[in-house]
């Protein structure tokens, strides 16, 4: 689940959006695929939004539903009202395994402000 806010006043025009800061919270994941047979998984999320990219901190032993509870600021760009999110769980021996990924739509955000809304991820077989 993620927040997505302006810090203050939101704009309510699309055009005016431009450089506007977006406050975005990675706050948690639930259910999510268990990619380790013998432990838990420790999972990470990845957030990219235009040529910004974020990590949050790996959750250790998160398992299948990691808490994270980490802000980023983005930089609105004029046109682009989505931004991407991986899942991974780290895995120093064999590298890091995909969990899921998925996109954010942030025009509810853009036009109010605010969306605390939680997010679907996919696998890669589309579950």
């Amino acid at each position: 689940m993620h927040h997505y806010r302006y810090p203050f006043h939101p704009p309510m025009e699309a055009a005016n959006v431009q450089g506007q800061p977006l406050e975005v919270t990675v706050i948690a994941c639930k259910g999510l695929k268990d990619t380790e047979w013998l432990s838990k998984q420790d999972p990470y999320v990845c957030i990219e939004y235009g040529s910004t990219k974020y990590r949050t901190r790996t959750c250790t032993d998160g398992g299948k539903n990691p808490t994270f509870q980490e802000k980023f600021m983005f930089p609105l760009i004029h046109g682009v009202n989505e931004m991407n999110l991986v899942v991974w769980n780290s895995n120093t021996i064999t590298g890091d395994d995909f969990i899921g990924s998925g996109k954010v739509r942030l025009t509810k955000a853009i036009t109010q402000g605010y969306d605390d809304n939680p997010w679907p991820l996919w696998t890669r077989s589309g579950k």
